[in-house]
């Protein structure tokens, strides 16, 4: 019998398949039923920079503090710690009671505040760190570089602050991707994420109104996360997490093939059930034992630019078949 064991950001996980940051992730139930589905790591839903701001403005909502100007700094440093407090004992209760891997999420704009307390995510037991920041380029005047730059300065706040493993969950929109994939390598990320589903605006033409886009992803949309790893897991020192589109056990397979150390899926959840993991469990396993594989290692990254016979089908092949008729 094939063994699925995986290492992912120098954690051992007994399967690749990883149940990315979402409502199902955002109770230590939801935790227990991903790990009794099968799943090889859980990240929890994302603790949002923007929510600890309102929730604690939200709190503190009609109160009258001019009776004395201290309270409002007590007030305002307490409902912020009473979220957090909430997110890290989630943690805390996880990490007691799962085997699998547990990986705290932050989502984040900027390295503001939010930095003094992210060692506390290490305190209480979490066994790595996923990052999750999305800067909008919506600043007509603000340079790619100036951007970048705000990233750099981001992580390396995170990085000075804490030693257990962190991703970077990143997006695919910088005019040098490889080179963001190489500047957070360098920079001492353990894994990148690839790639973040942001979120996005609809509007409703019968109310006239903007209201939030599509959610899940569709099974057609793993082709940018499987083509950049294929890129890029060769190059890279860190792990890699493919992300958006696994939805059955044929794409985990690409997925590795192509260098991924693990896979993170929520929509086929959200759609499926949590049955889909054991599903896709099967369909690996099976593969495996068809080819003679005995260990995810033997096949890992086998189909990766740097170790193709094909190196170019990774960047021009499907251009060339479209305009030459090249098959």
């Amino acid at each position: 019998m094939a063994d699925l064991t995986t290492r992912y950001l120098g954690l051992t996980l007994p399967n690749p398949i990883l149940v990315a940051s979402s409502r199902l992730t955002s109770t230590l139930a939801g935790v227990k039923r991903c790990e009794e589905s099968g799943a090889g790591a859980v990240v929890l839903k994302s603790l949002f920079e923007e929510q600890i701001t309102a929730d604690a403005s939200s709190m503190m909502e009609g109160a009258d503090y001019s009776i004395h100007a201290d309270a409002f700094d007590f007030f305002a440093n307490s409902s912020k710690d009473y979220f957090i407090d909430t997110y890290l004992d989630l943690v805390e209760k996880a990490k007691k009671s799962v085997q699998i891997p547990v990986i705290a999420s932050l989502n984040c704009v900027s390295a503001g505040s939010w930095l003094d307390y992210a060692h506390r995510f290490e305190e209480v037991g979490a066994d790595a760190l996923e990052i999750n920041a999305y800067i909008i380029p919506s600043v007509a005047s603000k340079t790619a570089l100036e951007i970048e730059q705000e990233y750099d300065l981001l992580f390396k706040e995170i990085r000075k602050r804490v030693s257990i493993p962190i991703a970077f969950k990143m997006g695919q929109n910088f005019s040098g991707l490889a080179h963001r994939m190489r500047s957070f390598d360098e920079m001492g990320a353990d894994g990148l994420v690839l790639f973040n589903r942001f979120y996005r605006t609809d509007i409703n033409i019968e109310d006239e109104s903007t209201v939030p886009g599509k959610v899940v992803s569709s099974p057609e949309e793993y082709a940018t996360s499987l083509q950049w790893t294929g890129l890029m897991s060769g190059e890279l020192d860190c792990d890699i997490c493919a992300n958006t589109g696994v939805h059955d056990g044929e794409t985990v397979i690409k997925m590795l093939l192509a260098g991924a150390s693990s896979v993170g899926i929520c929509s086929a959840l959200i759609k499926e059930g949590h049955g889909v993991i054991g599903n896709m469990r099967d369909t690996l396993e099976s593969w495996m034992d068809r080819k003679g594989y005995a260990s995810i290692a033997d096949f890992k990254g086998k189909l990766c630019q740097e170790r193709s016979n094909e190196p170019e089908i990774w960047e021009r092949s499907q251009y060339i078949k479209a305009v030459c008729g090249i098959s």
